[in-house]
């Protein structure tokens, strides 16, 4: 905005030299780019500096004259001087909430949220004649094309006090009825710049009886606009949403001084001050009379908003000893209403919409009492490193523990489509299916929060597939999310899932092609040294999952609860998302696993006397019932204290020789005392138990 130094100073008569004020505006928070001189182009001997400052968008109200020698009184600590004006001018101004008459004019509000507020005054009598000297080149010298007496007057006071108008020429609006709405599909106007937009019905315009007269808050109509032969002005002064008036503005591809203004929230306490200085110029500059009262329509208040402010809180922020005096000083130079107490009440008024919280009035505070004059103070306190949470330390110790055995991080997307359940089979009745949906999705693809990370995960291994990359290992640990009952916040579990295809050692010559590949127990090796991370035992179980493939499918168990699955991706689900070769994947909820975790290791010395070992091969029947690790347990409990390490290292299947359906499993055990050599009458104890207890199962102890 173009400021004339010599304008600002009828209201800061104290004004320092534009040089100084032009640091003092910057150091304040209203950025003073460069000081320039303009000079008349009639008379060349009249010149003027002007100061172009850069207003930021949430500081409408530093787009005024007013506003910045109100700015610059704060921080000099001197008196603004205001512009006088005669409310009387207005007369007994008629209001309404929707719609008021006036005797010459009618002005109705059909769109509350774009115009909130509407305000005018009709004038009579009025001589359109070129502008006085001093009015012509105070407004070139803001930048801004003089026009004529009456035009420049409504340019004058928006740059005076910032509240944008328009004068209509009375005689083109049909039965004298002013409506403020929404455009109609189709409708046009042509503006005063000839050009004539394609308005939707998202645009806000002024409009009479017969059709639309200007493009509200942007510029006004060709048709109704002042000329020379016009005696008889309607001057409008109204507040619009500043969204609206934005979008319409960025759709068309058009800004103009009032639009810049309205986007940025112009104060809706202004319309009436702004119709009776307008009034008065233009009965000054024109001649003419008011005919009637005003109108003003407002579909609701405007009060100041309240906010508190504890002193004690802004010197705790600022690093200062400021007194609540000062402070109440400091916000009342603002335009502020503060009533004092231990905590201070401040009225806001309504051309500052940006200060909303206590920490907004104390920055308020700062810039008055100037950034520059804060001491410098050094925070006190003791500090301590950081530590972590029991939570964060498990959650660290898996990734470290994943990236070891070779999987890479991937983050993906957090949203998903029931059409990713489909493709990985999840049955109807499946916790999965439970998904919270966004009201606003972006696309079709993304609708609900994701209740699995394996759909991001099998994308990804189809991605690296396409792009020729054949060996993959890729994890996710990540948030998942539940709905709860109504009105509760949803519930977000960790998970932890991987998949992994190809091989997951470096190619070398010395590495046998049938070793070369990722399989089941490879997988299983993987999550079993996961858990035992964790200080938890791992136990699978054969089980089904629509996800998996039914002969390579596990659900993993962390003692006895379930915590989730691992196994080869079934052939459908592969195709669903274009994978080649055989993919294994896991997917278990880390959530129960932090929960389960002991980070706490037990240590002893190095056995000084030697293990003694005992082989035992049992055949049984070759069903899920008798699994490895079952049989292990049994070993275990039935073996007693000295029993040291159970290892499986054979799995034998003959039907001629074990019958048919069967199968023979051996174990080493490994015993061992901590303080002397175990005898062979406690080792033959010991393994008769091991007897006893495989044959109660139902299993043939092989000799």
């Amino acid at each position: 905005m173009r400021v004339p130094y010599s304008w600002l100073k009828e209201y800061l008569p104290q004004a320092p030299p534009p040089e100084e004020l032009q640091e003092l505006l910057t150091m304040g928070g209203l950025e003073v780019e460069e000081l320039q001189t303009w000079r008349s182009p009639e008379e060349a001997a009249l010149e003027e500096q002007v100061l172009l400052t850069s207003v930021t968008a949430n500081r409408g109200d530093l787009l005024s004259m007013i506003g910045v020698a109100r700015q610059a009184a704060a921080l000099q600590g001197e008196e603004l001087r205001l512009p006088e004006t005669d409310l009387s001018l207005l007369g007994e101004v008629v209001r309404d909430c929707q719609q008021a008459c006036s005797g010459s004019f009618t002005v109705e509000i059909a769109d509350p949220v774009g115009c909130p507020r509407y305000s005018g005054l009709l004038l009579t009598g009025v001589t359109v004649r070129p502008s006085p000297d001093w009015l012509r080149q105070r407004v070139e010298a803001a930048g801004i094309r003089a026009i004529s007496n009456v035009v420049d007057a409504t340019n004058y006071v928006c740059w005076e006090l910032g509240q944008p108008m328009h004068a209509f020429d009375f005689r083109f609006l049909q039965d004298r009825h002013i409506i403020v709405r929404r455009a109609r599909s189709g409708e046009q106007v042509m503006l005063i710049d000839e050009s004539v937009p394609p308005l939707k019905e998202e645009d806000v315009v002024i409009a009479d009886a017969f059709g639309a007269v200007a493009l509200a808050g942007v510029m006004g109509g060709g048709d109704s606009q002042v000329r020379e032969s016009t005696t008889s002005v309607l001057l409008e002064a109204a507040h619009f949403d500043p969204t609206a008036i934005r979008k319409t503005c960025l759709r068309l591809g058009m800004s103009t001084e009032a639009s810049y203004r309205f986007e940025r929230y112009v104060d809706p306490n202004l319309t009436l001050p702004a119709l009776a200085r307008a009034a008065a110029l233009i009965l000054e500059i024109g001649g003419g009379e008011i005919a009637g009262p005003a109108v003003d329509v407002a579909t609701r208040d405007f009060p100041p908003r309240q906010v508190s402010l504890r002193p004690a809180r802004c010197n705790a922020i600022l690093g200062t000893d400021l007194t609540a005096e000062q402070m109440s000083e400091y916000l009342t130079r603002l335009g502020c209403e503060v009533r004092d107490g231990e905590t201070l009440t401040v009225a806001v008024p309504s051309f500052r919409p940006e200060v909303e919280r206590e920490i907004d009035l104390i920055e308020e505070v700062a810039i008055v009492h100037g950034y520059n004059n804060i001491p410098f103070t050094v925070p006190g306190g003791l500090t301590g490193s950081a530590r972590l949470t029991r939570e964060q330390e498990i959650e660290r110790r898996a990734r470290e523990l994943l990236r070891r055995c070779g999987l890479n991080e991937t983050l993906g997307f957090s949203m998903l489509c029931p059409a990713d359940l489909e493709r990985l089979q999840c049955p109807t009745d499946a916790p999965e299916r439970r998904l919270l949906g966004l009201s606003n999705p972006q696309s079709a693809e993304a609708v609900a929060l994701r209740t699995t990370l394996l759909p991001a995960l099998l994308s990804a291994c189809a991605y690296n597939q396409s792009r020729r990359v054949r060996d993959i290992a890729l994890y996710e640990l990540n948030r998942v999310f539940f709905p709860r009952a109504e009105g509760e916040l949803p519930e977000e579990p960790l998970r932890v899932a991987g998949a992994l295809t190809g091989s997951p050692w470096t190619a070398g010559w010395n590495l046998p092609e049938e070793c070369a590949e990722v399989d089941f127990f490879w997988l299983k090796g993987l999550i079993e040294q996961f858990l035992r991370e964790l200080g938890l035992g791992a136990d699978f179980r054969p089980g089904e999952h629509p996800t998996f493939a039914p002969e390579g499918c596990a659900e993993v168990y962390a003692g006895e609860r379930s915590v989730g699955w691992m196994g080869e991706i079934a052939p459908e689900v592969s195709a669903a998302y274009d994978l080649e070769g055989a993919i294994f994947a896991f997917e278990l909820d880390f959530t129960v696993l932090q929960q389960m975790a002991c980070l706490t290791r037990a240590y002893q010395p190095v056995p000084r006397l030697p293990a003694a070992l005992r082989d035992v091969a049992v055949a049984v029947t070759d069903t899920p019932e008798f699994s490895a690790a079952r049989l292990e347990a049994e070993i275990r409990e039935a073996a007693g204290e000295f029993l040291e390490r159970v290892q499986p290292f054979d799995l034998y299947s003959d039907p001629e020789r074990l019958g048919v359906g069967k199968k023979s499993l051996a174990f080493e055990l490994a015993f061992r005392a901590p303080d002397r050599t175990l005898t062979d009458e406690e080792l033959e104890a010991a393994m008769a138990r091991v007897h006893a207890r495989l044959t109660e199962l139902g299993g043939e102890v092989r000799k």
